[in-house]
């Protein structure tokens, strides 16, 4: 899960000059395991370095990405929240392009794939640490103009709270 949330953090940071630095785009994720399968949707809001991650399918979930990393699954009543690392965006932006709309980055002791094309972020490939295949897709990539208060966690009262890092 974390190495998901550094990706969140991480896909708009490339050296390559995005196309917008504000937008929506619809998502699927894969994780393979074996001869398993499971398949996420949401959406992705993205303004400048603020990001907030939507899951609709197959449960909700909902991560804020800002000063810190703010995990709100609904189903368990809770919030996990992680340090960002500062140094990210620095360490991003080392990516080597590999070939026309792929580029490279090992991070984690992993090789994370990024596939790009006309300046957009289109999908990323990597193994996770329990060697799980994970692919996430970006399609429908709307420019909008987004209000910075949608990137403010907003979750009930009463969930349990989890600090971790």
């Amino acid at each position: 899960m974390k190495i998901v949330l550094i990706l969140i953090i991480t896909i708009f940071s490339y050296s390559f000059e995005l196309k917008y630095k504000s937008f929506v785009s619809d998502f699927n994720q894969s994780v393979i395991s074996e001869n398993k399968k499971i398949n996420y949707e949401g959406k992705i809001y993205v303004k400048d370095n603020l990001i907030y991650y939507h899951y609709t399918k197959p449960i909700e979930k909902k991560i804020w990405i800002n000063k810190k990393i703010y995990v709100y699954e609904p189903d368990l009543e809770q919030v996990t929240i992680y340090k960002k690392s500062d140094n990210l965006f620095n360490l991003i932006k080392s990516a080597k392009k590999i070939a026309k709309n792929l580029y490279l980055k090992e991070y984690d002791n992993k090789k994370i794939y990024f596939k790009v094309e006309n300046n957009l972020i289109k999908g990323i490939y990597y193994k996770d640490k329990v060697d799980n295949l994970v692919t996430i897709k970006f399609f429908n990539i709307e420019k909008k103009e987004l209000n910075k208060t949608l990137f403010i966690p907003s979750y009930p009262d009463y969930v349990d709270i989890i600090y971790a890092n």
